[in-house]
């Protein structure tokens, strides 16, 4: 079960990001057709041993710094 309904995904950055692009054009496309307007975000997730955490109770991150990314669709 997800903390929110807003959660799509998790990905690996350094990995496959076609599934991310494929979701914003789906959200692109569902806007063009609906008024109320959505759009996808991206939140870092620092991960286990990730030398740049700063240990922090912060629990997202940079995504330029993140080991997961972990995406959700907002309504505007």
């Amino acid at each position: 079960m997800n903390r929110t309904s807003t959660y799509v995904m998790s990905l690996d950055p350094t990995g496959d990001l076609s599934p991310l692009k494929e979701l914003r054009s789906q959200v692109s496309r569902l806007n063009k057709h609906t008024r109320t307007k959505h759009y996808v975000k991206c939140q870092g997730r620092w991960g286990e041993n990730n030398p740049k955490y700063n240990h922090r109770f912060i629990p997202f991150c940079p995504l330029a710094d993140a080991v997961k990314w972990d995406v959700y669709i907002y309504q505007r």
